[in-house]
């Protein structure tokens, strides 16, 4: 069965980061887009590699973790708040602010935190 999910989940993983990224970059930068999507592509990579190594039970640096416990997590809160309200609340114009101005912070701040735990948990409780 883990062998069926580490594909499946490193690649949402893959995706939810690659959208999170590119969207927040286009909305609130003007930088080039073939520079928003290296940037995207390289973060979307990287948590799709943690990904990988999480399902997989393998050990991680504490500051991979917390990198890309931030970007796992925020890009799925800024999934649920930026377009849940548009999918659920069609006429409401400022519904997916809330994903962008109070869900996605909330998500990097507690993915930060949940990476760092992750990280901190498997140095003190080595399993070899």
């Amino acid at each position: 069965m883990i062998q069926i999910l580490k594909p499946i989940v490193s690649f949402l993983m893959f995706l939810i980061v690659l959208f999170f990224i590119s969207t927040i970059l286009s909305i609130t930068t003007s930088y080039p887009m073939w520079l928003c999507a290296v940037f995207s592509l390289a973060c979307a990579l990287l948590a799709g590699w943690f990904a990988w190594k999480l399902v997989s039970g393998e050990r991680t640096g504490a500051g991979v973790a917390v990198i890309s416990g931030a970007l796992i997590l925020g890009g799925l809160f800024f999934i649920i708040g930026f377009l849940g309200p548009m999918a659920f609340a069609k006429d409401t114009s400022q519904g997916p602010l809330i994903g962008i101005f109070i869900a996605t912070p909330l998500g990097v701040v507690m993915g930060a935190i949940g990476g760092y735990l992750y990280a901190s948990r498997q140095n003190v409780n080595p399993d070899d």
